[in-house]
C-alpha cells in the first residue's frame, strides 16, 4: 500500500502539469492570434462617400484617419503637423475602393473606432443602401456609425477640412449633432443599423441628419483654418434629409425638421420662441422634457386616423415682455397655450410636406397601423402609397410650465 500511494501521487502531478500546459498553450494562443499593433495600424474616424464626378467609377470614397504621432497634442496642433489625414480612392464599391487605398498607405485601415459615415449629396439620391452593405456585413465595423448628408459639399470636403475645437473633425461632427440632439432637438442621431432597420421593415422611410459647410469650402484644408480666431469655414449642421426607399427626395426646413422631431418623440430638450400674450416683444421657453403617443385607429368611412399626443413640460428662462407677471398660474397657463400653438404649427407644417406633398412615410405610421390595427393594415397593405395620403391625424400638444426660474416679476418696463 505504501508504495502505491506514491506512484498514484506522482501519476497525479503529472496529469495536472501536463493540463496546465495545456490551458496556458490555449490561453497563449487565443490571446494573441489576431494582435495587432497600433504602430502599424490607420484608425479610421470617418468614412466619406461621394459619386464619382469623373464618371468613370461609381464612388470616390474617402478615409479619415489618425496620426497617432501627431494627435497627442489633444486640442492643439503637434509640431510635426496635422492630427489626421485623409486618403481618396474610387470604385465602382466601397470594398474595392478601400482596397485600392493600400497603394497610399504603410498601414492596415482599421474600422472599429469609426464613428462617422458621410453620404455626399449625388451619391445619396442614387441610394445608400448599396453603401451600408459592406459595414453591416463585415464584423470588424461597427453598426453604430452615425450617419449624415453632405449638403452643399462634398464628403470628401466635409473631410478635408480643418476645425478648431477638436483636433480630429470627425469627432467635432459628431458631438456637435450629439449636442444639437440633447439642447435643441431640431436634428437627431441615425446609424447605420437604424437605416438597415427601417429598410428590412419596409413600413417606414428615414430621414438623416445633413451637414453643410459654412464659409470658404476651398480655405478647409488648411492649418491656419484651425489657427483664426474665427476660421474662413467650419461645419455647420444643416436641416434633416428625407429619403425614399433608399434615395434621397430632399431637405426639410427649420421648422419642418423640428415638427420631425416632435412628432418622432427625439426632443429631449429645446428651446420655443412665442410673441409676449398681451404686448409687443419675445418670451423663451425651455423644454426640459417631451411625451409623446401616436396611437391608430380608423373612421366611420374606414379611413385610418392617426392621433397623436405631445405633452411638453418646460420653465421660462427669458421674458422681453413689459410688466408680465409670470408669478401667477394663469399666466403660465397663458404661456403654454402660446407654445401649444407653436408646437402645433411645426407638426403641421412637416406633415404637410411629407404626407402631401413629398409622400413619404417619415413618421412611421404605416407601421403603427400594422401593430395597433393589423385587420385594417391587411386591407390596405397592398394600396398603402396610395392611401397614405388620406390619412387622418388629430393633433393635441398640452404644455406644462413648471418653472420660471428666481425671479418673478419681468424687469423689463
Amino acid at each position: 500500500m505504501r508504495d502505491r500511494i506514491p506512484m498514484a501521487f506522482k501519476r497525479g502531478t503529472k496529469i495536472a502539469a501536463v493540463m496546465a500546459f495545456l490551458l496556458l498553450s490555449v490561453v497563449l494562443l487565443t490571446s494573441c492570434w489576431d494582435l495587432r499593433y497600433l504602430d502599424r495600424l490607420s484608425v479610421v474616424m470617418a468614412m466619406g462617400i461621394d459619386s464619382d464626378p469623373t464618371g468613370k467609377q461609381q464612388l470616390r470614397v474617402t478615409m479619415q484617419t489618425v496620426l497617432a504621432q501627431n494627435a497627442a497634442a489633444g486640442n492643439k496642433l503637434a509640431a510635426e503637423g496635422m492630427a489626421v489625414t485623409t486618403f481618396t480612392e474610387t470604385g465602382d464599391t466601397l470594398f474595392e475602393a478601400i482596397r485600392k487605398m493600400t497603394r497610399k498607405t504603410s498601414r492596415r485601415l482599421f474600422f472599429s473606432h469609426t464613428r462617422l459615415l458621410i453620404i455626399g449629396e449625388q451619391a445619396a439620391r442614387n441610394g445608400v443602401y448599396p453603401l451600408l452593405d459592406l459595414i453591416e456585413r463585415n464584423p470588424d465595423i461597427r453598426g453604430d456609425i452615425a450617419v449624415m448628408i453632405a449638403r452643399g459639399a462634398t464628403a470628401e470636403q466635409m473631410l478635408q477640412t480643418t476645425t478648431q475645437m477638436d483636433a480630429i473633425p470627425a469627432n467635432q461632427m459628431y458631438d456637435t449633432l450629439e449636442i444639437n440632439e440633447s439642447a435643441l432637438g431640431m436634428d437627431y442621431m441615425v446609424r447605420v443599423q437604424d437605416i438597415t432597420r427601417m429598410a428590412l421593415q419596409e413600413k417606414q422611410q428615414v430621414a438623416i441628419p445633413a451637414i453643410t459647410l459654412e464659409g470658404d469650402a476651398a480655405a478647409g484644408n488648411d492649418e491656419k483654418n484651425m489657427k483664426r480666431i474665427h476660421p474662413d469655414v467650419q461645419p455647420k449642421l444643416s436641416t434633416m434629409a428625407v429619403l425614399k426607399e433608399g434615395r434621397l427626395k430632399g431637405f426639410l426646413t427649420v421648422k419642418e425638421s423640428q415638427g420631425l422631431s416632435w412628432m418622432l418623440g427625439k426632443v429631449r430638450s429645446t428651446v420655443m420662441k412665442t410673441n409676449c400674450p398681451d404686448s409687443d416683444g419675445y418670451l423663451m421657453v425651455e423644454i426640459n422634457d417631451a411625451k409623446v403617443k401616436m396611437s391608430a385607429g380608423k373612421s366611420k368611412e374606414g379611413v385610418p386616423v392617426i392621433k397623436i399626443d405631445i405633452r411638453p413640460e418646460g420653465s421660462v428662462k427669458e421674458i422681453m415682455c413689459p410688466d408680465l407677471p409670470v408669478d401667477k398660474e394663469a399666466e403660465l397657463d397663458t404661456i403654454g397655450r402660446l407654445i401649444d400653438k407653436e408646437i402645433e404649427e411645426e407638426v403641421q407644417d412637416v406633415i404637410v410636406r411629407l404626407q402631401q406633398k413629398l409622400k413619404l412615410d417619415t413618421f412611421g405610421w404605416g407601421r403603427l397601423i400594422y401593430m395597433q390595427k393589423p385587420a385594417l393594415w391587411k386591407g390596405i397593405d397592398k394600396d398603402w402609397e396610395t392611401v397614405y395620403p388620406k390619412v387622418r391625424h388629430e393633433l393635441k400638444v398640452k404644455t406644462k410650465i413648471t418653472d420660471t426660474g428666481v425671479r418673478g416679476e419681468s424687469i423689463v418696463k
